[in-house]
């Protein structure tokens, strides 16, 4: 199945045929940042499915675990798209606040719990990590 989505502008868009292959909610300190809120959310596909109609800029950083993260984001409007993770370079993890229909989605794992602020309440029937 064929999913859309686009950075707020609209100057990047993308398609990414397939389903996830894992769905993920994350509250480091590094997600929680990148976003401005509570926690990160992805959907991770193959990244040989994934079609992107332009240029991203990309910022890289070092994960605690000593993987490199390179993110991509529109330079225009500067929504956070994509990332990538070293340790998995055949996978991208997708934002998904940027699909056009993301009602699919359903997190299956929610990580950095110990770095989860108060305020950002979790579905406590899906199953958590303190850490990853």
């Amino acid at each position: 199945m064929t999913k859309t989505g686009h950075c707020h502008c609209g100057d990047v868009s993308y398609e990414v045929n397939g389903e996830p292959t894992r769905m993920a909610q994350c509250h480091c300190n590094a997600c929680r940042r990148i976003t401005g809120t509570g926690h990160n959310v992805q959907a991770f596909f193959n990244s040989d499915d994934l079609n992107i109609s332009d240029k991203t800029a990309t910022h890289e950083s070092t994960s605690d675990a000593g993987n490199i993260r390179t993110r991509h984001f529109c330079p225009n409007c500067g929504s956070r798209l994509f990332s990538y993770n070293s340790k998995t370079p055949n996978t991208v993890g997708i934002s998904v606040g940027s699909f056009d229909d993301s009602s699919w989605f359903k997190p299956e794992l929610i990580v950095y719990v110990s770095q989860r602020p108060n305020w950002d309440i979790i579905d406590e029937s899906i199953k958590t990590h303190k850490l990853m």
